[in-house]
């Protein structure tokens, strides 16, 4: 019984070390990030399939620039921050697609945060996203999401969506802007202040 033990925990260590592995590879690649921002935003880029998010059958990559508080949980910019898809393809998205699109992306998102955390057998609560189209190019709404990497609660993140073409370089953006605060709050204005380096037209 105990050598099964023994094999069952060397089994499960080989596993998260090789996904340790993987995981900072996909992280730590040489991709420059296009998102213009403060220094103290923390910068990331991802490719597509997303490690953590692998049924968001898009090609292209995720730039994302975090708020300096966006890891504490008692910061007025507590997980707040801005991420662009750069899409090779349009992804035609409306209020549905992109409701099922951001529950998919937090569910994986957080699931992975169960296994960085070691609670291999938590069980997450379900993402609910709700989003309307305010305009022909812009969604705006509530993502419900579990925060499993600092708060360990549900959390509110209201959302700004917003999508354009670039034509200059045959590729489609879809701008994602999250905080838990109020729109009339002052981080909104540093979200929407990240640009992207990116000629277009």
């Amino acid at each position: 019984m105990l050598k099964k033990i023994v094999k069952i925990l060397l089994v499960v260590f080989i596993a998260i070390s090789i996904g340790a592995v993987y995981l900072y590879f996909r992280l730590n690649n040489s991709i420059e990030n296009v998102l213009i921002a403060n220094n103290d935003w923390r910068s990331e880029v991802l490719e597509f399939p997303l490690i953590f998010a692998g049924d968001l059958e898009y090609e292209g990559e995720e730039h994302i620039r975090f708020a300096p508080g966006w890891g504490e949980k008692n910061s007025e910019d507590y997980f707040s921050y801005v991420f662009l898809w750069v899409l090779q393809n349009d992804p035609n998205l409306n209020a549905s697609a992109l409701e099922n699109a951001m529950n998919t992306y937090f569910d994986g998102l957080m699931n992975t945060g169960t296994i960085t955390n070691f609670n291999f057998f938590k069980k997450i609560p379900k993402t609910k996203s709700v989003l309307q189209q305010t305009d022909n190019n812009t969604f705006k709404g509530s993502i419900e999401v579990y925060d499993e990497f600092f708060s360990n609660k549900i959390i509110i993140l209201n959302a700004k969506i917003k999508m354009e073409p670039c034509p200059l370089k045959k590729q489609h953006l879809v701008w994602f802007y999250l905080s838990p605060q109020k729109n009339q709050h002052p981080i909104w204005n540093q979200l929407e202040n990240v640009k992207a380096n990116l000629k277009c037209y």
